[in-house]
């Protein structure tokens, strides 16, 4: 019996080696993690438009001869993923959410959301990468990162390119992304919703979610926004737990 296949979306500022540590406690899956344009060894690779992201995932899965998977995102990963899932591809079996944001229903939110990622752009494209990280990584969303967490973070993610994340930031922006909340209401596609009991921003929407979809799974587990990197043995667990209830 072949391996079911996970095909995995890293957040802003990530890789797709940020998975491995979850993909090594997970042998009996085969674990598909993807550099996203603008990122990692994909920084070359540029979007001309969020919309343009279902043809490029499209192509990476038949580069790989990938028919039937689960699609795993996370924060960015996750925005992208659910945009993709709504174009209602061939072979996707589920879809996991990571802290994900469903998209803005008003026009004031995606006002204000246009202009704070816009000023981040503007610093991601003309200031040191190290210097901007710096402040990036004391917004609310990470306040369970330790100072030694926001420091190696910051090391690690200063490996990227600011032109390239500054393009990434505008063109993906939750500003200019639509709104799925109507859509995962009506969805048959199963869905797991994965949250941090201290991100209370991505607790709340996954506890709307389910509660206007029964087909989405709420899983709430210890630690904020970045479950995977913060916790992977009971992330694999999960994923372990979703994806046995499928017959392959």
């Amino acid at each position: 019996m072949s391996k079911p296949n996970i095909v995995l979306l890293h957040g802003f500022l990530g890789a797709a080696s940020d998975w491995q540590p979850l993909s090594d406690l997970l042998p009996e899956i085969n674990c598909v993690a993807l550099d996203l344009p603008g990122h990692g060894n994909a920084q070359n690779q540029q979007l001309r438009h969020m919309a343009d992201f279902p043809v490029w995932l499209q192509q990476q899965l038949t580069l790989r001869d990938i028919r039937q998977y689960h699609l795993l995102g996370y924060s960015l990963g996750g925005r992208l993923a659910l945009q993709f899932a709504a174009t209602h591809p061939a072979g996707l079996q589920s879809l996991l959410l990571e802290n994900a944001h469903p998209g803005l229903n008003s026009p004031a939110e995606r006002q204000n959301r246009a202009k704070a990622d816009a000023q981040w752009a503007r610093r991601f494209y003309r200031e040191a990468l190290p210097d901007v990280l710096a402040d990036w990584y004391q917004q609310p969303v990470f306040s369970d990162l330790s100072p030694q967490e926001r420091t190696l973070l910051i090391a690690e993610r200063s490996q990227n390119t600011g032109r390239s994340l500054a393009r990434m930031l505008c063109r993906c922006s939750l500003a200019r992304q639509a709104d799925y909340q109507g859509w995962i209401k009506t969805t048959s596609l199963p869905m797991l919703y994965l949250c941090g009991e201290q991100d209370l921003k991505f607790r709340t929407v996954g506890e709307q979610l389910a509660a206007t979809n029964p087909q989405l799974q709420l899983t709430c587990l210890a630690g904020g926004h970045n479950l995977h990197r913060a916790t992977p043995d009971s992330m694999a667990a999960v994923i372990r737990q979703w994806l046995n209830a499928f017959t392959f």
